[in-house]
Protein backbone atom coordinates (compact mmCIF):
# COMPACT_ATOMS: atom_id res chain seq x y z
CA UNK A 1 0.00 0.00 0.00
CA UNK A 2 1.56 3.55 -1.10
CA UNK A 3 1.98 5.62 2.01
CA UNK A 4 -0.32 8.36 2.87
CA UNK A 5 2.51 10.98 2.15
CA UNK A 6 2.71 9.73 -1.64
CA UNK A 7 -0.91 9.37 -2.08
CA UNK A 8 -1.81 12.72 -1.20
CA UNK A 9 1.00 13.96 -3.61
CA UNK A 10 0.79 11.84 -6.16
CA UNK A 11 -2.73 10.88 -6.21
CA UNK A 12 -4.62 13.06 -4.41
CA UNK A 13 -8.56 13.64 -4.06
CA UNK A 14 -10.03 15.54 -6.73
CA UNK A 15 -13.22 15.97 -8.59
CA UNK A 16 -14.55 13.49 -10.82
CA UNK A 17 -14.39 14.63 -14.21
CA UNK A 18 -18.66 15.10 -15.32
CA UNK A 19 -19.33 14.27 -11.37
CA UNK A 20 -18.28 16.88 -9.15
CA UNK A 21 -19.70 15.78 -6.49
CA UNK A 22 -18.18 13.09 -5.72
CA UNK A 23 -14.07 13.34 -5.57
CA UNK A 24 -11.90 10.51 -5.69
CA UNK A 25 -7.97 9.95 -5.37
CA UNK A 26 -7.01 10.67 -8.76
CA UNK A 27 -3.36 10.68 -10.52
CA UNK A 28 -2.58 12.78 -13.76
CA UNK A 29 0.72 10.82 -14.00
CA UNK A 30 -0.39 7.43 -13.35
CA UNK A 31 3.59 5.98 -14.64
CA UNK A 32 5.33 8.53 -12.49
CA UNK A 33 2.97 7.39 -9.33
CA UNK A 34 3.42 4.19 -10.17
CA UNK A 35 7.31 4.52 -10.27
CA UNK A 36 7.42 6.46 -7.60
CA UNK A 37 5.68 3.59 -4.89
CA UNK A 38 7.76 1.46 -6.29
CA UNK A 39 10.85 3.13 -5.15
CA UNK A 40 8.85 3.63 -1.61
CA UNK A 41 8.18 -0.43 -1.72
CA UNK A 42 11.56 -1.48 -2.62
CA UNK A 43 10.43 -3.93 -4.37
CA UNK A 44 7.92 -4.35 -7.82
CA UNK A 45 4.43 -3.22 -7.17
CA UNK A 46 0.90 -4.10 -9.39
CA UNK A 47 -0.39 -1.71 -12.08
CA UNK A 48 -2.43 0.46 -9.76
CA UNK A 49 -5.25 0.83 -12.11
CA UNK A 50 -7.26 2.34 -8.99
CA UNK A 51 -5.39 5.83 -9.17
CA UNK A 52 -7.72 6.76 -11.90
CA UNK A 53 -11.00 7.15 -12.60
CA UNK A 54 -11.55 5.33 -15.51
CA UNK A 55 -13.56 6.71 -18.79
CA UNK A 56 -16.35 4.03 -17.94
CA UNK A 57 -16.42 5.03 -14.73
CA UNK A 58 -17.22 9.06 -14.87
CA UNK A 59 -19.96 8.37 -17.17
CA UNK A 60 -21.87 5.51 -15.39
CA UNK A 61 -21.71 7.80 -11.80
CA UNK A 62 -23.05 10.27 -13.44
CA UNK A 63 -25.63 8.42 -15.04
CA UNK A 64 -26.71 6.76 -12.01
CA UNK A 65 -26.57 10.34 -10.44
CA UNK A 66 -29.08 11.50 -13.09
CA UNK A 67 -31.44 8.80 -12.28
CA UNK A 68 -31.45 7.68 -9.01
CA UNK A 69 -34.69 6.16 -9.62
CA UNK A 70 -32.48 2.77 -11.02
CA UNK A 71 -31.38 2.35 -7.82
CA UNK A 72 -33.55 3.92 -4.90
CA UNK A 73 -33.74 1.53 -2.15
CA UNK A 74 -32.28 -0.82 -3.52
CA UNK A 75 -29.36 -3.13 -3.01
CA UNK A 76 -26.23 -2.61 -5.34
CA UNK A 77 -23.10 -4.49 -5.65
CA UNK A 78 -20.51 -2.90 -8.15
CA UNK A 79 -18.02 -5.83 -9.14
CA UNK A 80 -14.38 -4.78 -10.05
CA UNK A 81 -14.73 -1.39 -8.16
CA UNK A 82 -11.48 0.07 -8.05
CA UNK A 83 -12.14 3.01 -6.81
CA UNK A 84 -15.69 2.67 -5.83
CA UNK A 85 -16.61 5.79 -7.91
CA UNK A 86 -19.65 3.73 -9.34
CA UNK A 87 -20.53 2.74 -5.39
CA UNK A 88 -19.96 6.20 -4.42
CA UNK A 89 -22.54 7.28 -6.77
CA UNK A 90 -25.55 4.99 -6.35
CA UNK A 91 -25.03 5.39 -1.96
CA UNK A 92 -25.46 9.33 -2.86
CA UNK A 93 -28.72 8.24 -5.06
CA UNK A 94 -30.32 6.65 -2.22
CA UNK A 95 -29.12 3.23 -2.78
CA UNK A 96 -30.72 0.54 0.29
CA UNK A 97 -26.84 -1.07 0.08
CA UNK A 98 -23.90 -0.50 -1.94
CA UNK A 99 -21.18 -3.22 -2.05
CA UNK A 100 -18.15 -2.46 -3.46
CA UNK A 101 -16.68 -5.71 -4.36
CA UNK A 102 -13.20 -6.05 -5.83
CA UNK A 103 -10.46 -8.83 -5.56
CA UNK A 104 -7.27 -6.45 -5.14
CA UNK A 105 -7.15 -5.64 -1.61
CA UNK A 106 -5.28 -2.11 -2.20
CA UNK A 107 -8.26 -0.79 -4.73
CA UNK A 108 -10.65 -2.01 -1.68
CA UNK A 109 -8.20 0.05 0.49
CA UNK A 110 -8.50 2.87 -1.79
CA UNK A 111 -12.36 2.50 -2.28
CA UNK A 112 -12.49 2.83 1.46
CA UNK A 113 -10.62 6.63 1.84
CA UNK A 114 -13.03 7.96 -1.31
CA UNK A 115 -16.03 6.64 0.01
CA UNK A 116 -15.27 7.84 3.49
CA UNK A 117 -13.96 10.89 1.84
CA UNK A 118 -17.35 11.77 0.09
CA UNK A 119 -18.98 10.96 3.74
CA UNK A 120 -21.14 8.04 2.11
CA UNK A 121 -21.23 4.20 3.88
CA UNK A 122 -20.67 1.42 1.89
CA UNK A 123 -19.64 -2.22 2.13
CA UNK A 124 -16.96 -3.85 1.11
CA UNK A 125 -15.64 -7.53 -0.18
CA UNK A 126 -13.14 -9.13 -1.98
CA UNK A 127 -14.79 -11.97 -2.77
CA UNK A 128 -14.16 -13.21 -6.22
CA UNK A 129 -17.62 -12.76 -8.08
CA UNK A 130 -16.81 -14.76 -10.98
CA UNK A 131 -15.21 -17.84 -8.97
CA UNK A 132 -18.29 -18.16 -7.30
CA UNK A 133 -21.42 -16.33 -8.83
CA UNK A 134 -22.69 -14.90 -6.12
CA UNK A 135 -24.06 -11.62 -5.63
CA UNK A 136 -25.98 -12.16 -2.48
CA UNK A 137 -29.26 -10.09 -2.49
CA UNK A 138 -28.40 -7.56 -5.01
CA UNK A 139 -30.73 -6.06 -7.16
CA UNK A 140 -28.39 -3.88 -9.20
CA UNK A 141 -25.17 -4.61 -10.89
CA UNK A 142 -23.06 -2.18 -11.80
CA UNK A 143 -19.82 -2.79 -13.57
CA UNK A 144 -17.32 -0.54 -15.86
CA UNK A 145 -14.27 -0.70 -17.80
CA UNK A 146 -14.32 -3.77 -16.78
CA UNK A 147 -13.68 -6.24 -20.59
CA UNK A 148 -10.19 -5.83 -21.42
CA UNK A 149 -8.73 -9.49 -20.65
CA UNK A 150 -9.78 -12.12 -22.28
CA UNK A 151 -9.96 -14.93 -18.82
CA UNK A 152 -11.84 -13.09 -16.78
CA UNK A 153 -14.49 -10.87 -19.08
CA UNK A 154 -15.52 -14.42 -20.73
CA UNK A 155 -15.98 -15.83 -16.91
CA UNK A 156 -17.85 -12.70 -15.96
CA UNK A 157 -20.19 -12.60 -19.53
CA UNK A 158 -21.06 -16.33 -18.66
CA UNK A 159 -22.77 -15.08 -15.28
CA UNK A 160 -24.65 -13.05 -16.94
CA UNK A 161 -27.98 -14.97 -18.01
CA UNK A 162 -27.74 -16.72 -14.77
CA UNK A 163 -28.29 -13.15 -12.98
CA UNK A 164 -30.97 -12.06 -15.17
CA UNK A 165 -32.76 -14.87 -14.55
CA UNK A 166 -32.85 -14.06 -11.16
CA UNK A 167 -34.41 -10.74 -12.21
CA UNK A 168 -31.25 -8.59 -11.67
CA UNK A 169 -30.69 -5.85 -13.57
CA UNK A 170 -27.40 -5.54 -14.84
CA UNK A 171 -25.95 -2.30 -15.84
CA UNK A 172 -22.46 -1.94 -18.12
CA UNK A 173 -20.86 0.63 -18.56
CA UNK A 174 -17.97 0.11 -21.09
CA UNK A 175 -15.36 1.86 -23.26
CA UNK A 176 -14.81 -0.09 -26.28
CA UNK A 177 -13.09 -2.80 -23.70
CA UNK A 178 -12.41 -6.04 -26.62
CA UNK A 179 -14.54 -8.74 -24.64
CA UNK A 180 -17.37 -6.80 -23.58
CA UNK A 181 -20.74 -9.11 -24.21
CA UNK A 182 -22.65 -8.34 -27.27
CA UNK A 183 -25.71 -9.65 -26.17
CA UNK A 184 -26.82 -6.57 -24.50
CA UNK A 185 -31.10 -5.67 -24.41
CA UNK A 186 -30.48 -2.11 -24.70
CA UNK A 187 -27.87 1.05 -25.05
CA UNK A 188 -29.08 3.25 -22.51
CA UNK A 189 -26.80 5.91 -23.25
CA UNK A 190 -23.64 6.79 -25.40
CA UNK A 191 -20.85 9.17 -24.83
CA UNK A 192 -17.71 10.35 -26.14
CA UNK A 193 -14.73 11.05 -23.21
CA UNK A 194 -11.55 12.78 -23.41
CA UNK A 195 -8.89 10.22 -21.98
CA UNK A 196 -5.45 10.53 -21.65
CA UNK A 197 -3.44 9.53 -24.50
CA UNK A 198 -0.64 7.82 -22.70
CA UNK A 199 -2.54 5.34 -21.09
CA UNK A 200 -5.34 4.85 -23.82
CA UNK A 201 -3.22 5.36 -27.32
CA UNK A 202 -6.31 7.51 -28.18
CA UNK A 203 -7.21 10.98 -27.24
CA UNK A 204 -11.48 9.86 -26.65
CA UNK A 205 -13.48 6.70 -25.64
CA UNK A 206 -16.93 6.27 -26.60
CA UNK A 207 -18.38 4.77 -24.27
CA UNK A 208 -21.83 3.13 -23.97
CA UNK A 209 -24.07 1.87 -20.93
CA UNK A 210 -25.60 -1.68 -21.70
CA UNK A 211 -28.35 -2.67 -20.02
CA UNK A 212 -28.58 -6.95 -20.00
Amino acid sequence: MPSQELLDELCPFLSVTGCPEIQARTSHAVFAFWAAWEKEAGQECPVPFWALVWPAAQVIARFVLDQPDLVRGREVVEIGCGGAVASIAAAKAGALKVTANDVDPIALAIAHQNSAHNRVSLHFDSENRIETGSIGQAQIILCSDFFYAKVESFALAGLLDKWTKQSVTILIADGGRAFVPKDFREVLWEESVDVDSDLEGREKREVRILRY
